[in-house]
């Protein structure tokens, strides 16, 4: 072979090899949706299925492109099998939009576009940009 061809081929190798890697670094980041408060969280992403947060833990959740988060908060009571489980309607609840460039991700906040914000009881973009915390709030639940 050519020295000149064998060249083009290791260049040609090497570009596929870039525009690949290149491809694998589409935008999506894994922020969390943490829940410190007594309520259990249901949260989901582009009304795709939910998650549940049991009260004072968190979830992972994976932003890819751009989209919407909707999440609620209701009381919680033990299932039957000793589980903590969303019963009634929300006592609170929201959808928030949200941006995904590269490894970049946060929830969008009105003019400013980035920053903390929310609504009582949800604060969004902390600790870092693209948490959703559920902050304790509010009456309690009735007992059950």
């Amino acid at each position: 072979m050519r020295p000149g061809v064998k060249r083009l081929y290791l260049w040609s190798a090497a570009a596929a090899l870039l525009a690949g890697g290149i491809s694998a670094a589409e935008a999506g980041c894994v922020r969390r949706v943490i829940n410190r408060s007594p309520y259990f969280a249901v949260a989901s992403r582009n009304g795709g299925p939910s998650v549940g947060i049991p009260p004072h833990s968190s979830r992972s959740i994976r932003m890819l492109a751009p989209g919407r988060v909707d999440i609620a908060a209701h009381c919680a009571a033990r299932g039957p099998r000793g589980r903590l489980v969303p019963v009634g309607p929300p006592v609170a609840q929201d959808s928030y939009t949200f941006t995904a460039i590269l490894d970049r991700c946060y929830y969008d906040l009105g003019l400013m576009g980035f920053g903390q914000g929310g609504t009582e009881p949800f604060v969004l973009n902390n600790p870092r940009d693209g948490d959703l915390v559920v902050g304790p709030f509010g009456p309690a639940c009735p007992p059950r």
